[in-house]
């Protein structure tokens, strides 16, 4: 990347137009800049560290509020939906009767006081037996990494209600970014009483949705508890 074509005025950084950036050419205009960034860090960081620099270039050298990108890259598509709303909540759709959609989004300020607190994430599932309960019957937690921003959730067989919770926890303290919604969940199916590598007594059209590869997958990977 020509760093001369970074710094042209008349194509003024902004969080739209590093949105629409790969995280490698991210890496490389932060490398180009002095700023260290880990090959794993998340891409909303190093987008933020290059906003903060493009302020204090304005501030200290009269250079605009923004770094200039390429020709080239002026030429991606600028309708494509950001990776960040910058605000912080989390959503929550049944999938299907046995497994959860849940997707999230963190705003820089949670970012910048997560990666400073070194803040472990989690995901904390709750179970209620109705709307109205307070207290769950039944939780369990999985574990993320900060560039995390989805998963999948196998549903336990026998639940009737779920919320999910966001949260950190630094210092032995948990806090609650963001929670959804309780959500009703149909009949549990009895394929939940399977446990991943068993031959599952299901029709054709089930064997074909991919659940015995769903899982396999929940199994090994988030170590969720199975009936």
């Amino acid at each position: 990347m020509d760093i001369n074509n970074i710094m042209k005025k008349d194509h003024r950084l902004t969080r739209a137009k590093l949105e629409t950036l790969t995280s490698a050419e991210l890496l490389e205009i932060a490398d180009e800049y002095g700023i260290d960034a880990p090959d794993d860090l998340n891409r909303q960081f190093i987008i933020g560290d290059l906003l903060e620099l493009a302020s204090e270039l304005e501030a200290d050298e009269a250079v605009a509020d923004t770094i200039a990108l390429s020709d080239e890259e002026q030429a991606i598509n600028v309708n494509t939906l950001p990776a960040s709303y910058n605000e912080t909540k989390i959503n929550v759709i049944l999938r299907n009767p046995i497994s959860l959609f849940v997707w999230w989004d963190l705003s820089e300020w949670t970012i910048k006081k997560i990666k400073a607190e070194r803040a472990a994430m989690r995901l904390c599932v709750y179970f209620f037996e109705s709307l109205e309960d307070e207290k769950p019957a039944d939780a369990f937690d999985i574990q993320l990494s900060y560039s995390d921003r989805e998963n999948y959730v196998i549903i336990p067989n026998g639940k009737k209600i779920v919320r999910v919770d966001l949260l950190s926890e630094s210092a032995g303290k948990s806090e609650i970014l963001a929670h959804s919604e309780k959500i009703s969940i149909p009949k549990g199916s009895p394929i939940m009483a399977s446990k991943p590598g068993e031959k599952l007594a299901v029709s054709r059209i089930v064997e074909h949705s991919g659940v015995a590869e769903l899982l396999r997958r929940h199994y090994n990977i988030y170590r969720q508890s199975f009936n």
